[in-house]
């Protein structure tokens, strides 16, 4: 499995009733692919994990596998509140074929470093996939300290970090971690670049699943030297994921898609649709950086 790239943090369809649309899904997953990203994050925050059902979860899960037919890495979302689901989850996301989990950190809670220890340890004992933490303090109330993450490190299957803490010295910390095949990934949009150049392995991202070409061409050209595109790319991405302000999370990777011909429906309530104004203002942001 490949560790460094753009993984495309990607949104539940729904059709009108607010059921699974498997074949907006499939659809979506083809238009990512041949945008070029270098992987997915199926049922993650921005797939609305916390208002899908086990069944669901599955049904995702499976639809993403048979439909990417392992050509792409897929990290699954197996956070919880308690560990008894987080293990569910943990041997579901192996049963059914994904390729590495990806863990918020318990919410709700707010568990001590050595329960979040305890936490990780216990998933990373169930299932023989990498593990990767993803820390969000600004959603869980917590967030995970270089400690942690260094004592985490010694387990064999506990592989990297997805940090959307905003902290970027606690970026670079992670970084610094030596271990073979130890992947930290930004967050945060705006923060790629930077990332890229301390030695980071990429992002995992909502944002390149509404604007996937972006993404790509910042990582491109960071790996063929081009750094003035590449700086050029960051801060066109950091406009786009300004726009999230538009409504509530993730209504606007949503109506972004729909607008690119995708209609993946949208969240599931309470998040309600933009107004006309705010779908007007999208829809001039995303003419004026992409072509479609």
């Amino acid at each position: 499995m490949t560790n460094r790239g753009i993984i495309a943090a990607i949104p539940t369809p729904f059709d009108r009733r607010g059921n699974l649309n498997t074949s907006a899904l499939e659809q979506m997953l083809s238009f990512l692919s041949r945008a070029g990203v270098h992987g997915f994050f199926a049922v993650g925050n921005a797939g609305e994990f916390y208002a899908l059902n086990k069944e669901e979860k599955v049904e995702v899960i499976k639809t993403t596998v048979k439909a990417v037919g392992g050509k792409l890495p897929i990290f699954f979302g197996a956070g919880a509140a308690s560990t008894k689901e987080a293990l569910e989850l943990a041997r579901m996301g192996e049963a059914e074929g994904a390729d590495a989990l990806l863990v918020i950190m318990p919410y709700i809670i707010r568990p001590s470093e050595d329960e979040l220890y305890t936490y990780y340890k216990d998933i990373c004992n169930a299932t023989k996939l990498p593990v990767f933490l993803y820390n969000n303090p600004s959603v869980t109330g917590v967030s995970a300290s270089a400690r942690l993450i260094r004592q985490l490190s010694h387990i064999d299957n506990f592989m990297g970090v997805k940090d959307s803490s905003g902290d970027f010295a606690l970026t670079m910390e992670f970084i610094r971690i030596e271990k073979e095949g130890f992947a930290v990934y930004a967050g945060r949009d705006n923060l790629i670049l930077s990332t890229l150049i301390h030695g980071g392995s990429g992002a995992i991202s909502s944002a390149a699943s509404a604007c996937p070409e972006i993404a790509v061409s910042l990582f491109d050209a960071f790996e063929k030297g081009d750094y003035e595109e590449a700086r050029k790319q960051q801060m066109a991405f950091a406009k786009l994921r300004q726009l999230f302000s538009l409504g509530s999370f993730p209504v606007v990777i949503k109506e972004a898609l729909k607008l690119r011909g995708i209609d993946v429906g949208m969240p599931r309530a309470p998040i309600a649709a933009l107004s006309d104004a705010k779908r007007k203002e999208l829809s001039d942001c995303l003419h004026e950086m992409i072509s479609f």
